[in-house]
């Protein structure tokens, strides 16, 4: 199979080029709210109520045990901007392994590696690292998947590299991309096991070939 080392750079510019300002353009409109909740005025709290009096020994109280409460993020329903939708659905191999802008990202995706959790969303160069490494992802991702096409359609627009980069392109079409890459997913699949087949069928006629020179040599 020829390698399209050129096709694969020309999807990866033209994801970059798409993708690169929303990351920007995400990046910056959270830290502008962390700025603006930094600039809030802070009030002073009102004095706590009186305590109440002590109940009277003939009244018979139950007291309330202490529970501590502890809140997590992960697992619940949360706020995604329009940028990070479209760059998550368009690239989803790429979004799935850097963890980008999940507020529990596993252990072994990039954010996860780097440190960033919900517990420290307010340190910057972690952001900052988590938003290059997806860029390098998604760089990576269109390399091979443009260098190795699956299929070879008549309409060049067929190909579901194609496909996925115009959903991209287009925004507004970003929903159906995760379709479209488990369609790529089924070809890759379907690929990997024909090459094994034929190979497994190249051995085995290779050892036919083989036993049968040898019992005529013998």
């Amino acid at each position: 199979m020829k390698i399209q080392w050129r096709r694969g750079l020309v999807l990866a510019g033209i994801h970059l080029a798409v993708c690169g300002p929303l990351i920007v353009w995400e990046e910056a409109g959270r830290w502008d709210w962390v700025r603006s909740q930094e600039k809030l005025p802070h009030y002073e709290l009102s004095p706590p109520p009186p305590a109440p009096a002590p109940p009277r020994p003939d009244v018979v109280t139950q007291a309330d045990e202490g529970e501590t409460v502890t809140f997590s993020p992960c697992g619940m329903w949360y706020h995604t901007s329009l940028q990070q939708r479209i760059i998550v659905l368009g690239e989803l191999p790429a979004a799935a392994v850097s963890g980008w802008r999940e507020p529990c990202p596993p252990a072994w995706s990039l954010a996860g590696l780097v440190g960033l959790s919900w517990l420290n969303r307010d340190s910057r160069r972690r952001e900052v690292e988590s938003s290059i490494g997806l860029c390098g992802l998604i760089a990576l991702q269109w390399i091979l998947v443009g260098g190795f096409p699956l299929i070879h359609p008549r309409k060049w627009f067929w190909e579901p590299g194609a496909l996925i980069t115009i959903c991209t392109c287009t925004g507004i079409f970003a929903l159906f991309a995760p379709f479209l890459w488990l369609f790529w997913l089924v070809l890759l699949v379907r690929r990997l096991l024909q090459g094994g087949y034929r190979g497994v069928v190249f051995a085995w006629r290779f050892f036919r070939h083989t036993a049968a020179g040898s019992s005529v040599a013998k």
